[in-house]
């Protein structure tokens, strides 16, 4: 992969884990865990016409303890992490649809390298089988 993430990206860059109203993850630039949280929770209720106190956030973990948390050969990769698949294979699970309450284009850029990758490899998987 050839994009890399922006240095404002790696010193502000929170991934938050959302319970309720909806599931899933979301993407947000902060100066803090709190302030992404307070960011990430107002967002959210507007988006899904609920209260701020309707939004129930799981984790806030930021760049660095992604990284620390991640097995990406591809550090910056490792932010899309959620899960090791199983310990035998060593293949990551990929956030699925993640919010990005940001428009930083490393990020994004990031993003859309992710998901070209995921493509190529399905398609080899099928050509593959088709042989």
């Amino acid at each position: 992969m050839t994009t890399q993430l922006s240095d404002e990206c790696k010193s502000r860059l929170f991934r938050l884990t959302l319970a309720t109203p909806v599931g899933g993850v979301a993407f947000v630039m902060a100066d803090s865990r709190e302030a992404a949280s307070r960011i990430s929770r107002t967002v959210i209720a507007v988006l899904n016409s609920v209260a701020i106190y309707d939004v129930t956030l799981k984790e806030v973990q930021s760049f660095s303890e992604l990284v620390r948390g991640g097995e990406s050969d591809d550090e910056d990769m490792r932010v899309f992490e959620v899960a090791n698949a199983d310990a035998d294979a060593k293949a990551p699970v990929w956030t699925d649809t993640p919010y990005f309450l940001t428009n930083d284009p490393s990020l994004l850029g990031k993003w859309a390298e992710l998901q070209a990758d995921i493509a190529a490899n399905v398609a080899h998987a099928v050509i593959r089988r088709a042989k």
